[in-house]
């Protein structure tokens, strides 16, 4: 396995951002974490998006494919990984064990939720 680094990192405000779709908010946070690591979009090989409940609190499921499309990353790999309160954890040991297998080199790992819009 090789080494692991997180290279760019961005955080969007908390709070009732009711101006703000799910899609707003993880392309924010998408687009600062690559600046952060001043890379390009097309740097990326592959997206893990946490979330818990799209389906239910947005009525969206497969958010991935669509955050990627919604972001322009579109067409690289981008999986939806779910597992409660942890799923934004769960979608970055995701990356990690991607980059760590040496199967891709550069990958975003992201977790979003809208519960305001419930």
């Amino acid at each position: 396995m090789r080494d692991v680094a997180i290279v760019g990192a961005f955080q969007t405000k908390f709070g009732e951002l009711w101006d703000k779709s799910f899609r707003d908010l993880v392309v924010e946070a998408g687009v600062g974490a690559i600046t952060d690591a001043n890379m390009n979009g097309e740097d990326l090989d592959a997206m893990y998006i946490g979330n818990m409940s799209g389906g239910l609190f947005v009525g969206q499921e497969h958010i991935s494919a669509l955050i990627a499309e919604h972001s322009g990353l579109a067409p690289i790999p981008s999986t939806r990984v779910e597992a409660a309160c942890a799923s934004g954890g769960l979608a970055l040991r995701q990356a990690i064990m991607a980059v760590a297998s040496g199967y891709y080199d550069h990958v975003m790992a992201a977790g979003v939720e809208k519960m305001t819009d419930v």
